[in-house]
């Protein structure tokens, strides 16, 4: 159940869990705005989709206050670190899944989140015709994306150069959130709302996650064939210099997508 066709870049090592704790914490206050604006009176189930270590499960668990919440990852090792991090009393059903695949084995849903998984897709619409088939009449699907990252600092936009390069030799978009919208056609899902949400993030928070990441996919069989491993150590060492605060370097800029869609 947990095998699936998608390339997850950045794994699910030690290291990758380190991440994404740091990932949660920098990005918790724009997602549970985006969720408080949309909660609704009562949910009966809840999905979150792509849940990993079950950050975003617990967001949601928290703020929309479902009385079914189910996390779906295609990870065991990512659920049972969710699982074991998170109390038992908040009877959160952990199932291993490939998110892209219907039918999910679980009951139908209401309110679905994702954060950060579309990027990791190589076929979007496919995912959505498959969240489709698991949602219920008049269920809401809340997504985050990135639609774009900016620094004013040479090193870092290099590396989204990079990362991007990468994801795309998987099909994937690491900007995803500037064509989400029209991947919504077709599939299912009514857009409701499309929406931007511009933050600024430290940069010695954004270089320690993307030395994190770069640590990861710098073994990644096609990183080798598009990057040297001389740039790849010189990128990585001037993103630990950002993270220590060896190097000053001013906020990166991340403007997120936000699609509110729903079933008609």
């Amino acid at each position: 159940m947990g095998q699936t066709n998608n390339h997850y870049t950045f794994g699910t090592s030690d290291l990758a869990a380190e991440r994404l704790g740091l990932l949660a914490k920098a990005y918790e206050t724009p997602s549970r705005a985006f969720l408080s604006e949309w909660r609704r009176a009562v949910v009966e189930h809840a999905i979150d989709l792509g849940c990993g270590l079950g950050y975003t499960t617990e967001l949601v668990h928290s703020v929309v206050q479902p009385r079914r919440m189910t996390g779906l990852d295609a990870s065991e090792k990512l659920l049972g670190q969710a699982a074991r991090r998170l109390p038992a009393q908040l009877s959160i059903d952990w199932i291993c899944h490939d998110v892209t695949t219907g039918p999910f084995p679980c009951a139908p849903a209401d309110f679905f989140f994702c954060r950060f998984l579309v990027t990791h897709l190589h076929d979007a619409a496919g995912a959505l015709q498959a969240w489709a088939t698991a949602a219920q009449p008049g269920a809401l699907l809340l997504i985050q994306e990135t639609a774009q990252l900016e620094s004013d600092d040479a090193v870092i936009r290099r590396y989204y150069n990079m990362v991007g390069r990468l994801q795309a030799a998987y099909g994937q978009a690491l900007h995803i959130g500037q064509k989400l919208d029209r991947c919504l056609d077709g599939t299912g899902w009514s857009n409701r709302s499309s929406t931007c949400r511009t933050i600024d993030q430290p940069a010695a928070v954004m270089a320690r996650l993307h030395a994190m990441n770069i640590r990861t996919w710098s073994r990644d069989a096609q990183a080798a064939t598009l990057f040297s491993a001389a740039e790849i150590a010189t990128v990585q060492s001037e993103l630990d210099r950002i993270a220590s605060g060896e190097r000053s370097v001013g906020p990166v800029r991340n403007t997120l997508r936000e699609i509110v869609a729903s079933i008609p």
